[in-house]
């Protein structure tokens, strides 16, 4: 099985801001004391390899997708969450992993399944049905998650939400304009994501600041924990 959106993620290398901003609110939710760290759909490991950096704590990366697994050296690696043993992983984040998911339901369940108590879990999820477009079909979104629905599905599995809020505010005017001129073409061009990053996600990060997160946003993050 190969990952559709392989030219996004190559795209979304450019984005040296926005990925450092998510690599800073996994390690900042990661339990000081954790030991077992688990990235559920690590993609290309860009996220692997700088959480490791500024952790100086080891990474095993879940990577189902065989076109993937070349970027992956130098990363100890597992090909799915049943190569972990129960109640083994102390912090499992996962950023924009679960809406490629269609049974995602049992996919939590597994979560919390394989996470010992007092585990925590960070998801990072596309929000807001609306804004689903050529991209989101393009990479093989099966959703864009509304937040109820998103803490139904992680209560469900088990899990203490401790956390659930909007990010990037400005990126959901963003993602409704590409959503209106994008209607056949899904790919993401590197001009573009630059541009972005370097000059419109500063001023989103102000407005989540301002807005809390409580009003909306291209993406919802949610911490939550094992208890």
């Amino acid at each position: 099985m190969d990952y559709a959106g392989a030219d996004n993620l190559e795209a979304m290398k450019e984005a040296k801001n926005y990925n450092s901003w998510l690599v800073e609110k996994v390690v900042n939710n990661m339990p000081a004391k954790a030991e077992k760290i688990i990235d559920f759909g690590a993609g290309n490991g860009c996220f692997a390899k700088e959480v490791e950096k500024q952790s100086n704590k080891r990474v095993v990366c879940i990577e189902p997708a065989e076109n993937m697994q070349e970027h992956l050296q130098g990363l100890k690696k597992v090909k799915s969450l049943e190569c972990l043993a129960d109640n083994e992983a102390d912090f499992i984040y996962s950023l924009n992993v679960l809406e490629h998911i269609e049974k995602d339901e049992e996919v939590l369940r597994l979560l919390w399944q394989k996470m010992k108590r007092g585990g925590v879990v960070l998801i990072y999820v596309p929000a807001f049905a609306c804004l689903y477009s050529a991209m989101d079909k393009e990479v093989g979104h099966f959703r864009r998650y509304e937040k109820e629905d998103l803490l139904k599905k992680v209560r469900a599995a088990g899990f203490v939400v401790k956390n659930c809020r909007y990010e990037d505010f400005v990126g959901w005017f963003a993602a409704m304009l590409f959503k209106l001129v994008s209607k056949k073409s899904g790919r993401l061009s590197k001009k573009s994501v630059w541009f972005y990053d370097r000059f419109v996600f500063p001023l989103s990060r102000l407005a989540d600041f301002l807005s809390q997160g409580r009003l909306f946003g291209k993406n919802l993050l949610l911490v939550a924990k094992k208890e």
